[in-house]
């Protein structure tokens, strides 16, 4: 393959170096970025790169932007309500997770609502009753000499304690049953 610096539009390029990206020139061009940096350096040419850092936005994101994408985001018809509703309501009202809502007002520049909204809605506690009862109410299948026991204890190392302690011998094995249903 011939040298980009041998190619017809050569000076074209050197012509319009200044003016465009790399990226814009390699486009234009039908080579890559790299190409055009190694022959331009191979050829002592400098070239008045742009600055380091950030580049500014040529237009404004988000959905109203008329940007075009794959699929639509399910959270574009409440753009008008991020950052006054809390993500939690808008996660619910569009059937996706609040980090998904999070994740989309970041990325459009969109500050969280200031009001934290209401309390999450956490699962009752089911108790039957007295909480130690309910903690002790656990079976294990305790294995001692050969022979299998049960014990009801609250956790496994009370079990495996109290196993140990009726002297029958050193317990092998223990095993959670399930609970144990205990009459009124």
């Amino acid at each position: 393959m011939k040298k980009i610096e041998d190619q017809s539009w050569w000076g074209e390029l050197l012509a319009v170096k200044d003016m465009l990206s790399l990226r814009q020139l390699a486009d234009r061009f039908g080579v890559s970025p790299a190409a055009i940096s190694n022959a331009l350096k191979r050829n002592g040419i400098e070239r008045k790169a742009s600055p380091s850092g950030p580049r500014k936005k040529t237009r404004a994101s988000g959905p109203a932007s008329g940007r075009t994408r794959g699929r639509q985001s399910k959270l574009d018809r409440f753009a008008d309500q991020m950052g006054k509703v809390v993500d939690r309501e808008i996660a619910e009202r569009a059937g996706v997770t609040v980090s998904a809502v999070t994740n989309y007002r970041r990325r459009n520049n969109i500050k969280a609502a200031v009001r934290r909204g209401r309390p999450r809605v956490r699962p009752a506690k089911q108790t039957g009753g007295d909480e130690g009862v309910e903690r002790a109410a656990r079976g294990y299948r305790v294995e001692i000499g050969g022979e299998s026991f049960v014990v009801v204890a609250p956790d496994i190392g009370s079990a495996a304690t109290s196993a140990a302690e009726t002297g029958r011998g050193e317990v092998t094995q223990v095993e959670l049953i399930g609970p144990v249903l205990l009459a009124p």
